[in-house]
């Protein structure tokens, strides 16, 4: 029973970790263009509202399948049982999606630097394009 409690309250906490993590990547993005910060040409279809506009295909899990991605990842206990171990928000691949990583058939058309795709400390977030 303790057990199950412990492993629920990390979970609950890698979530809101995911939903705050989101909110600061938008916070950030908006700071980063007021400041004036030079990004790729993109083009209005490309931009999404969010960095994660869809998700209802996203889930958490402890690895990333190939031809997936992740657009945050948290540390929690959920998916190690001796320690902190990452959990990703996984999705699939799209064009105008703000990703983690880069996956084959895809580029990029502009960069973030942002703190959810990486548990310690600034990282690279890329917008999505289909090859």
């Amino acid at each position: 029973m303790r057990l199950q409690i412990t492993r629920l309250r990390g979970a609950m906490v890698a979530v809101v970790a995911l939903v705050c993590g989101l909110v600061l990547q938008v916070c950030m993005a908006g700071v980063a263009g007021a400041a004036g910060t030079a990004q790729a040409p993109t083009t209005a279809t490309e931009v999404p509202a969010s960095p994660s506009s869809d998700v209802s295909a996203a889930y958490l899990s402890c690895t990333v399948p190939s031809g997936y991605t992740y657009t945050s990842v948290t540390n929690t206990t959920t998916c190690s049982t001796s320690g902190f171990a990452p959990l990703y928000n996984v999705v699939q691949p799209r064009t105008g999606l703000w990703a983690c990583t880069v996956p084959r058939g895809f580029t990029y058309t502009a960069t973030s630097s942002t703190i959810v795709c990486s548990t310690s400390g600034l990282s690279t977030s890329y917008l999505l394009r289909a090859i």
